[in-house]
């Protein structure tokens, strides 16, 4: 992995954890989101892990960088393997066709969060 995907992977958690208490203080709508993730993410009829999946899938087709890198680190959590992620991707690319190439965000995802375990 080259120092720009692992740099961009870095800052994409620091940012988040940065501007987290910030936005608890000053976003109305910040604790809302929140719990509707919560909830979104609870086992239910689908387990997490699923969810995350899904999750993934539709951030390579929104091209949310963020989104992806989160939703890689959480599946892995949650016992993902990297074909489950695989074909989450190919679900992705897909349904977004030749932008969801993206796809490929998601791949320095997985071996960043690979070498962090």
């Amino acid at each position: 992995m080259d120092a720009f995907v692992k740099d961009k992977m870095n800052q994409s958690m620091n940012d988040r954890k940065q501007y987290h208490s910030r936005f608890l203080e000053n976003c109305s709508t910040y604790n809302s989101f929140l719990e509707l993730e919560k909830k979104a993410f609870e086992a239910g009829s689908l387990s997490r892990k699923h969810k995350e999946l899904m999750a993934l899938s539709i951030s390579i087709v929104t091209k949310c960088e963020p989104c992806i890198e989160w939703h890689v680190q959480q599946a892995c959590l949650t016992g993902a393997s990297d074909k489950e992620i695989y074909e989450t991707i190919d679900v992705a690319l897909e349904m977004g066709g030749g932008p969801a190439a993206y796809s490929r965000f998601a791949l320095n995802a997985l071996d960043f969060y690979k070498k962090q375990a």
